[in-house]
């Protein structure tokens, strides 16, 4: 008894701890406070955060550059005085004097060209420092959203081994049931308490986080996240168009674009130190004293051209070229670079995006089996048809299967969040923008326009069919070689549900110009046959034979008509796939017509439209079952049939 006990205190001290520092995250996140969403949160950093201010200082500073630089094209006017006691008997005292270069070389130019290109060049850094801070709130607030649910779910499993614990307990005291269970039950308690505690530790990580990108905590309430563009959709882009996108508007390549031809101006500067230097000088001074010392004010003006060329400055000039074209490959090492990141990012958040949003579906449907199996076995076990072992297996299936889910939803969205970022636009999709930041593209010395296959060419890195088990078809009979038992099969021969060459049925021909089709049949009626099939199968199951007692009994009632049987297929999966599949199907009906109600071959007809003719424009559990369905149209056969 005192086992048990310790056990259960421990325990019940272990999940009110979790449970109070939830509260207390809670409590200080703002119970009270009202649905905040990532704008909100984005509009913050992008106008607060210390390293998004620090980047627009430094376009500032660029920006005063190029005045600077433009100032050597004005003429210089020195006004030079002093106050001094100086005993002598001559000389000029100067009371303003001007300097003007007529011709340096074109380093003054050189130099507003180059501040120029800088300035832009600042400006997507700034871009950049934007995009980066949104994507790492957006990062940051979805691993709060996530952590909170993920602790939620942590929480209720714990709780239902706490009641499970609760029963064994029970039992034991009453002398039914036996102590390894009570064992057992514990160590899975102690588990389910570290996944609390490990949640517990993760939310506090990323709430750490977020408060260092936001300088606030996160709202109690936060709003999902809801991205409105069609960039993000992977099933209507392909990763070549989203790659020649993002060359021209990701703000990081830009910039190292900009600094090259900022580096080639630095190049001219620096070549102009070869060239001559010519000045317009004027002067004006005045002396109170003549050569012999007797008050007598004389003043003298002049002005003239001065000419210079250095002929040797220690190689100080070469140096300074040799620097400056360095900098230029520097520069286009910087773009390589850029190049390269960003290629990657966009490659890898597309895969992501493809990857798990066929893997959703499956995800899915084992958390509502395992939630299925989870329930029907504590029943069970309350009833003693299953072992304590039996139960807490489900439950703690049930909970990882709902874990993976989840995540992979949220890792979905970071995925789509990650590619906007990549193309310079989830500010934009956000509708956010920097405070006071003015238009420099147009103060650019010149537009600079590239060729993306050229400088930065895209380079597919998804996956072939060949290299992915899912998908891979050695022989192309339409069956997969994980399930194909045969996979080396004829070429165009007709195989069975596993990949075997079988013999042709005698069912209706493969349609071709002759045959009749919706747009040149009298279509007498029409019906939605109620079959549904396993995924990747073409067996119609005995349970929906009397799917087809409305097309046998038209068919029956008029022997001068005929059938048309359309297969169809949902949108997940290969396209080419998915059109032999439908075909398949809709053979394997015209096969059941024939064979069960004796209907004759050439009174049907079997046509598969694939993905081509979906329900429901979308890849769901639900849109897939509607997709993945049978159609028939009663026609009029030819007087002449």
């Amino acid at each position: 008894m005192k086992l048990i006990n310790s056990v259960l205190s421990k325990v019940v001290i272990g999940a009110t701890g979790a449970v109070l520092a939830h509260a207390a995250i809670a409590q200080s996140n703002g119970v009270g406070d009202s649905s905040v969403s990532l704008e909100d949160y984005v509009r913050k950093v992008v106008n607060e955060n210390p390293e998004v201010q620090a980047s627009w200082r430094q376009l500032q500073v660029a920006m005063s550059d190029v005045d600077i630089a433009r100032g050597g094209f004005r003429p210089q006017v020195d006004v030079l005085a002093s106050s001094a006691y100086t005993d002598r008997n001559y000389g000029l005292d100067r009371e303003y004097m001007g300097h003007t270069a007529l011709y340096d070389g074109f380093l003054t130019s050189s130099e507003v060209k180059r501040f120029k290109q800088a300035q832009v060049v600042r400006f997507f850094e700034l871009m950049g420092e934007v995009e980066q801070k949104s994507l790492d709130t957006a990062l940051a607030y979805m691993d709060v959203k996530m952590f909170r649910e993920l602790l939620k779910l942590a929480e209720e499993n714990l709780i239902t081994h706490v009641d499970v614990f609760k029963q064994i307990e029970e039992s034991v005291e009453a002398g039914v049931g036996r102590r390894a269970d009570l064992e057992q039950i514990s160590g899975r308690l102690s588990l389910a308490e570290s996944n609390v505690l490990t949640e517990l530790s993760n939310l506090h990580d990323v709430t750490a986080r977020f408060l260092r990108l936001v300088g606030e905590k996160p709202a109690n309430n936060l709003q999902p996240v809801t991205l409105n563009s069609a960039y993000v959709d992977a099933s209507v882009t392909d990763i070549q168009t989203l790659l020649t996108s993002a060359y021209g508007t990701n703000p990081q390549f830009n910039a190292a674009i900009y600094n090259i031809d900022a580096q080639r101006y630095a190049v001219d500067s620096a070549k102009s130190l070869y060239h001559p230097q010519v000045n317009l000088t004027a002067s004006y001074g005045a002396q109170t004293r003549d050569q012999a010392a007797l008050n007598n004010t004389i003043t003298e003006a002049s002005v003239g051209v001065n000419f210079s060329y250095n002929l040797y400055n220690g190689g100080s000039d070469r140096a300074a070229i040799r620097q400056a074209l360095s900098q230029v490959d520097l520069a286009k090492d910087l773009r390589d670079k850029a190049c390269i990141d960003m290629r990657q990012t966009v490659q890898i958040a597309y895969n992501d995006i493809i990857n798990i949003t066929e893997q959703l579906p499956s995800l899915n449907a084992h958390r509502l089996s395992s939630d299925r199996v989870k329930s029907a076995y504590m029943d069970q076990f309350t009833i003693g048809e299953r072992s304590l072992l039996d139960l807490l297996d489900s439950e703690n299936e049930y909970y990882e299967s709902s874990r993976a889910y989840l995540e992979a939803q949220y890792t979905l969205e970071k995925a789509r969040v990650r590619l906007l970022a990549a193309s310079g636009s989830l500010a934009q999709t956000l509708g956010i923008t920097k405070d006071g930041v003015p238009d420099v593209l147009n103060k650019a010395e010149e537009r600079i326009s590239y060729d993306p296959n050229y400088v930065c060419p895209a380079v597919r890195t998804n996956f072939e069919d060949e290299l992915n088990i899912l998908k891979r078809d050695t022989d192309g009979d339409g069956i997969v070689d994980l399930w194909d038992d045969c996979v080396d099969s004829t070429p165009g021969a007709m195989v069975d549900d596993f990949g075997c060459e079988a013999k042709e049925p005698d069912m209706a021909p493969e349609p071709s110009a002759a045959d009749f089709t919706l747009d040149n049949a009298k279509i007498i009626n029409s019906f939605n046959v109620n079959i549904e099939f396993a995924s990747n199968s073409t067996e119609v199951l005995p349970e929906y034979e009397n799917s087809l007692r409305d097309v046998i009994e038209a068919l029956n009632n008029d022997p001068n008509s005929g059938v048309i049987i359309h297969g169809h297929a949902s949108l997940d999966g290969d396209a080419a796939y998915n059109q032999r599949l439908s075909e398949r199907r809709a053979k394997a009906v015209a096969s059941l017509l024939m064979n069960k109600a004796n209907i004759e071959a050439r009174r049907i007809t079997a046509v598969g439209y694939g993905e081509s003719r979906p329900l429901v424009d979308e890849e769901s559990d639900a849109a897939n079952a509607r997709n993945r369905r049978i159609e028939a149209a009663i026609i009029q056969l030819p007087s002449n049939e």
